[in-house]
């Protein structure tokens, strides 16, 4: 079921099936600033990640003798979450383990995903407990996909990315085929801290950017106005991408609290580079924001 709610600035929607961002509709420009979920292109907007970002080697992971299968970004895209809270500028989705999520995933915890407008920006947030016994192994993300062009034109020439950074770059390669992340590291040149589309751009998958190389990266249109603009100050890594070779008519910003295993990678569920460790009882928080400009 869908949901909405709406302020001056914006019209906001999500859908239960997986507490998932489908629209944020500009009041004052009529710009539908989400991608559609076309699935010519990719069927989803803005899935949210857990308890794996991106793939596993053979798509397995092991923990504690056992092991277990699961297909990439894990599971909670796909599953019902309840509406805890709907209020004028707040909605809240709640999700917790149970039988079925145990035989993909065996820990008991409790997650609840937060969308708060606040003027022209929504602020999501995405808490996690474990209440389970022992310590919890994850990784989660967000996967936000955004309309890109915006103004008509025939496809996403000129736009491009502000990554509001000095310098280039540096990104993980990646093997589309696999989904794997490799043992080198590539640069993406910037001008100026731009990084312009072209209709190649996204051909060799997804750029893994890690080391918290910046925490703010805006869409630009080919005016030189940047019309979206994400936030995200705590995770450690990004990715940006469009369904490759294409030229698809949107781009993510996707905020990760963790990443795709190494091709190389031989080792346990505890071991994943990028994972998080909680103990129990304890919480952990992942949080970003979309500003749309101009909307305020």
């Amino acid at each position: 079921m869908r949901y909405s709610m709406e302020n001056a600035s914006m019209k906001v929607e999500v859908e239960s099936l997986g507490a998932e961002l489908k629209s944020v509709l500009g009041k004052k420009s009529n710009i539908e600033y989400m991608w559609c979920s076309n699935p010519e292109y990719y069927k989803r907007s803005a899935p949210n990640l857990f308890p794996i970002v991106g793939s596993l080697k053979d798509g397995v992971y092991h923990y504690q003798g056992k092991s277990y299968k699961m297909g990439q970004h894990g599971y909670v895209r796909d599953v019902e979450w309840k509406v805890e809270k709907k209020d004028e500028n707040t909605l809240v989705f709640t999700h917790q383990s149970d039988d079925t999520t145990k035989e993909k995933y065996p820990f008991d915890y409790e997650m609840e995903l937060i969308y708060h407008m606040n003027g022209n920006r929504l602020e999501i947030t995405w808490n996690i407990k474990n209440t389970g016994k022992e310590k919890m192994y994850f990784s989660c993300g967000f996967h936000p996909c955004f309309s890109c062009p915006v103004h008509g034109e025939a496809d996403k020439s000129g736009y491009g990315y502000d990554m509001h950074m000095n310098g280039n770059v540096i990104c993980r390669d990646f093997d589309v085929e696999s989904g794997l992340a490799l043992n080198s590291k590539s640069e993406l040149k910037l001008e100026n801290g731009f990084a312009a589309f072209t209709k190649d751009f996204f051909d060799n998958g997804a750029y893994v950017i890690e080391n918290n190389q910046t925490h703010e990266v805006s869409l630009r249109d080919p005016e030189g106005k940047n019309y979206l603009n994400v936030y995200f100050p705590e995770a450690p890594l990004f990715g940006l991408w469009s369904a490759e070779k294409k030229n698809a008519p949107y781009a993510a910003i996707e905020p990760w609290f963790g990443r795709c295993d190494k091709e190389d990678f031989n080792g346990s569920l505890e071991e994943r580079e990028w994972g998080h460790a909680l103990a129990q009882g304890a919480c952990f928080q992942a949080a970003y924001t979309i500003e749309i400009a101009g909307e305020d």
